[in-house]
């Protein structure tokens, strides 16, 4: 096992990374309960900007943002780090409307509850 935790498997990288690109759609950005289901109760967030953000403020703020956004992620890389939590790692385009590319490489960590993946910690750091 490396610093990073173990590779994790196909099937569970799949299943995270689907679970991640779910989170960039309009579809469940404006759905509250499919938000709620995927964010864990204590989920935070440091956002791009520096800013950081509670559970209650992303369930506030994705579904007033509706279909402006458009993100483009690539690279994802999933790691293992206990049994119940796993990292997810990827770096993505967030093209807010009428604003510029900006890229981002982001981290998020996936808790386990029963058979269940929710996000409990997503940041977002600046990238060139």
């Amino acid at each position: 096992m490396s610093m990073h935790g173990l590779s994790a498997s196909a099937a569970l990288a799949t299943e995270l990374e689907m679970l991640e690109r779910a989170l960039h759609t309009a579809e469940v950005r404006a759905d509250r309960q499919r938000l709620e289901a995927l964010l864990d109760e204590d989920f935070s967030e440091v956002g791009q900007s520096g800013r950081c953000y509670t559970r209650t403020q992303m369930l506030q703020h994705l579904p007033a943002e509706g279909a402006q956004v458009d993100i483009e992620a690539k690279d994802f890389v999933v790691a293992l780090l206990a049994p119940d939590l796993a990292q997810v790692r990827y770096r993505s385009r967030y093209r807010p409307a009428g604003q510029a590319d900006a890229w981002a490489e982001r981290s998020s960590l996936w808790r386990r509850h029963g058979s269940r993946w929710r996000l409990c910690f997503h940041q977002a750091t600046p990238a060139p």
